[in-house]
């Protein structure tokens, strides 16, 4: 059961209308940031798709933008054969020890 849940999860992508809402209401990024209490920066990641939010930042951001949360952020179908981009990269420092794990924002 755990590999067909993880397929049906890897089928989808979470897409989200958070700039489009934000610039509708004419509301700057930092105003936005202020409202939910994260940075600009969590608040440009969150709007290029490269951070998913946790459902609470998600649920705050959705009252602020004035929007039911399955509005601002939505599954989109991935198209067959797309590969899934990785969120987590693996290092290791410089002595060579044990791997850190550092997020891939790209």
């Amino acid at each position: 059961m755990d590999a067909q849940r993880v397929e049906m999860s890897d089928e989808f992508t979470l897409k989200n209308r958070v700039k489009e809402l934000r610039e509708r209401l004419q509301m700057r990024q930092v105003d936005l940031a202020s409202e939910v209490g994260v940075t600009r920066q969590t608040v440009i990641a969150i709007e290029k798709g490269r951070l998913k939010p946790s459902v609470l930042l998600g649920l705050k951001i959705a009252r602020v933008l004035r929007e039911p949360v399955d509005y601002v952020f939505f599954l989109e179908r991935r198209p067959l054969g797309q590969p899934r981009a990785p969120a987590l990269a693996r290092r290791t420092d410089r002595e060579g020890s044990e791997p850190s794990a550092v997020w891939d924002f790209s």
